[in-house]
């Protein structure tokens, strides 16, 4: 499968889960808890929806899916990480920041990632990189310039302490919070949460964002500094995060550190 072959794809899955899933927004049926997903968090009624109508795509093609509710699906070379909603609570909430989100490898290992998508699944907007560049609905974004951590604009999960930045915020979704980085809305993100002595952020939550951002010129790191090439793709794996332009990533790492 080529860059670009991974990219329709994602577009059609995109296009069909959109559609799908703006059916019940804003409905009871939305919210209403299911089940218990692969990765052991609640499964609401709108994550169902919108993993059967992507995975009905994906299934066409000759892939293994790695996703959030159902786990590993398929046996094909070419590696999926799937998120079919990230950002659960704002979708069942209207709040207009959720997403669907795929990352294509041809390993199990991020450092062979060769396509990463997120749409907006409330606005359209469509980010996306292959090919070494990142774009936002086509049009190339870089991180931004920002070198002071006085003027910098965070994402954070959690803060433990006063920082030294111009504002924190948490949106509620990972992928597009990192594709904010990547096209400089904001400056860094950093997630630094621990569950069972593990990072708590799962792949199919952030690789496809990680790689939109790193062709977009940021640096991407966990918390302590440490290249995230070696990491998997798989059900059991963590993450941590600091992902920031790279005039601030050494700063950044100084004062959460």
């Amino acid at each position: 499968m080529t860059p670009k072959e991974a990219l329709n794809l994602a577009r059609k899955v995109g296009e069909y889960v959109k559609k799908e899933v703006s059916k019940i927004i804003g409905s009871t049926e939305c919210g209403i808890t299911v089940g218990i997903g692969k990765d052991g968090t609640p499964t609401k009624r709108i994550d169902i929806v919108a993993e059967k109508t992507a995975l009905e795509i994906l299934k066409e093609s000759d892939v293994t899916v790695i996703t959030e509710e159902s786990g590993v699906v398929g046996s094909g070379d070419v590696i999926v990480s799937l998120d079919p909603i990230d950002g659960t609570f704002n979708a069942v909430k209207s709040i207009p920041i959720y997403s669907v989100s795929l990352c294509f490898s041809s390993s199990y290992y991020f450092r062979d990632v060769f396509c990463g998508y997120v749409l907006n699944l409330a606005t359209g907007d469509e980010y996306y990189s292959i090919n070494g560049s990142s774009y936002k609905n086509d049009s190339v974004i870089h991180v931004s310039n920002i070198d002071n951590l006085k003027e910098a604009n965070v994402l954070f999960y959690y803060p433990a302490k006063p920082y030294p930045f111009k504002r924190i915020r948490i949106l509620g979704s990972a992928s597009l919070e990192i594709c904010y980085v990547a096209d400089g809305t904001f400056d860094a993100f950093i997630d630094t949460r621990f569950k069972r002595g593990k990072g708590f952020l799962r792949p199919f939550d952030v690789c496809s964002a990680l790689f939109i951002a790193k062709n977009a010129g940021a640096k991407i790191t966990d918390h302590r500094g440490n290249e995230l090439n070696n990491k998997k793709l798989t059900m059991d794996e963590r993450y941590t995060l600091l992902v920031s332009n790279p005039k601030l990533h050494e700063k950044l790492l100084k004062v959460i550190s």
